[in-house]
């Protein structure tokens, strides 16, 4: 809060025998939503009970949630509380507002009688204008016989002219009035608006009284939570030469409390005080008996592979999806690297908090199934004292930035992945064809399946590239999974996931041709497949 001018004043105005003291945002520790300020200074107390007011505070201030005590200086807080007062000048009342609104509904009525007898003029002149052209059409019939009176048609025609030039006129003095209402309401709604210009703003701070024994300084601490403040993880990776990789975590800050906080020391915490908990609902679990069926239905189906100790597997399917920050599990408090300033504008402002350096193992891999590029892996370790929390991650190579992608919750001295994006040099193609047959004396059914890959290197360099296929793996004995060794090519590894993996090198300008065929052989009686 700033101090009024000599054109402006604090409706209602602090107390006149308050002491106003400098306690500025010495810590802040931001939420998922919300923000905790801890503000500290020292304040010049004399003997007896003394109101210090603490200016600048942001208007949203939680106040339940508003503390304050004394750190050092014979004095105790008896107690606190926020204040909030409307600041205007004194040209401008409120008063001079409320007369311009009545001004502009006055006029709008003005308006809208001035509309309503423009439609009834129109309504009456399109009546006329029906009538004289009616009557022009009988002129020429009462002529045909006889009929015609030269006298009675002329003041018939002359009374109605009459009344439609009469007409027209109130039309127009309706229209002028309308228009000259319009404009009246406009430069009304103009001056209106000039009275709630930012200057004319609900300003905010906090009153603290404070019982001293003796005259001297005392220092103050005040801590109060308050809304419109965020931040969430942002992380940028680097490739640099000689197989290493650079890693800068940061914050990406918001806030829009009403207060800058200037070189202040800012903490970033995963805690959620905004999340409640909920007992387990307890349901019935009844055991039952029934005949086994004779017929075995099996049902092919997508697992996620949880690869601990990686960092890159989503969370199982059966996971609470939170909002937030992902911490593991485990409340998080990381600290910026130096005090940092972020003003109340609403806008990004990004604090960095660490930076690490590792070995990385890349290479190029491909997962055909899937997207029929190579990409550029990278498999490091988190060298930093922190866990890496999940978030966006800016790609940047020795060429320069390359993409963004997501990296999840990384624990200290754990592997993850990075992927590059994609290898533009290495193209491929692949094509996969089933057939199906029954043996007629074992009754079992036996597909296969047949993958092709064609894979071009267009660089003038080798290139090494690992290609990874599946197939499917059996749970049950009724089905059998079979990998045809001899129809398959370049000698794969698969592992007990199924997972087939080629590591091939890619001549300079060449291609390959690789080959994957495996059979799902089913018992008789197998329905699902």
């Amino acid at each position: 809060m700033t101090i009024p001018s000599a054109l402006e004043r604090l409706e209602p105005a602090p107390p006149a025998d308050a002491i106003s003291a400098d306690v500025p945002v010495k810590r802040v520790t931001l939420l998922e939503d919300r923000a905790q300020i801890q503000r500290s200074g020292k304040v010049t107390l004399k003997i007896g009970q003394n109101r210090v007011l603490i200016p600048g505070t942001a208007t949203v201030i939680q106040n339940v949630s508003l503390r304050a005590e004394v750190k050092s200086g014979k004095a105790q807080v008896v107690d606190v509380r926020t204040r909030r007062s409307l600041r205007v000048r004194l040209k401008d009342r409120p008063e001079a507002a409320r007369a311009l609104e009545q001004q502009i509904e006055a006029l709008q009525r003005r308006h809208q009688r001035a509309a309503e007898e423009h439609t009834r003029g129109n309504e009456r002149y399109a009546r006329i204008q029906d009538i004289l052209s009616r009557g022009l059409d009988e002129i020429p019939v009462d002529a045909g016989w006889g009929l015609l009176r030269e006298s009675q048609w002329k003041d018939t025609l002359a009374g109605l002219f009459k009344r439609a030039r009469a007409l027209r006129s109130e039309m127009q003095v309706a229209r002028f009035a309308m228009e000259d209402a319009s404009r009246e309401i406009n430069a009304l709604a103009i001056q209106r608006q000039a009275l709630d210009r930012p200057d004319q703003a609900v300003v905010a701070w906090i009153e603290v009284d404070v019982l001293a024994t003796e005259n001297g300084v005392a220092e103050l601490n005040v801590e109060y939570v308050v809304p419109n403040a965020l931040w969430r993880p942002l992380h940028s990776a680097q490739l640099l030469e000689g197989g290493k990789l650079r890693f800068s975590s940061s914050a990406a800050v918001w806030q829009s409390t009403g207060e800058d906080w200037k070189d202040a020391e800012l903490v970033f915490s995963t805690a959620r005080s905004s999340l409640g908990t909920e007992p387990p609902l307890l349901s019935d679990d009844l055991v039952g008996v029934k005949k086994k069926n004779e017929t075995v239905v099996v049902q092919a189906r997508q697992v996620v592979v949880q690869k601990a100790g990686m960092g890159s597997a989503p969370a199982p399917s059966g996971a609470v999806d939170l909002p937030g920050v992902d911490d593991g599990g485990e409340v998080r408090n990381l600290r910026a690297q130096e005090p940092a300033s972020v003003p109340s504008d609403g806008r990004p402002c990004i604090i960095p908090l660490f930076t690490f350096e590792s070995p990385a193992e890349t290479a190029l891999v491909t997962f055909p199934e899937l997207d029929t590029k190579a990409f550029v892996r990278s498999i490091q370790r988190n060298e930093a004292p922190h866990p890496i929390l999940a978030g966006p991650v800016e790609l940047l190579m020795k060429n320069g930035f390359v993409g963004w992608t997501q990296a999840l919750f990384v624990a200290p001295k754990e592997r993850f992945e990075l992927s590059f994006g994609p290898d533009d040099a290495v193209r491929l193609l692949r094509k996969d064809k089933r057939t199906s047959e029954t043996d007629h004396v074992d009754k079992w059914k036996r597909d296969s399946t047949s993958v092709t890959l064609f894979i071009s290197n267009l660089a003038e360099d080798v290139k090494a590239l690992e290609v990874t296929e599946r197939i499917p793996v059996s749970e049950i004995e009724h089905v059998r999974i079979e990998l045809r060794a001899d129809d398959t090519t370049h000698n794969p590894k698969v592992d007990e996931h199924g997972m087939v993996r080629w590591k091939l090198e890619l001549p300079a300008q060449g291609h390959l041709k690789v080959m994957l065929v495996y059979r799902v052989s089913t018992a008789p009686g197998v329905q699902g497949l």
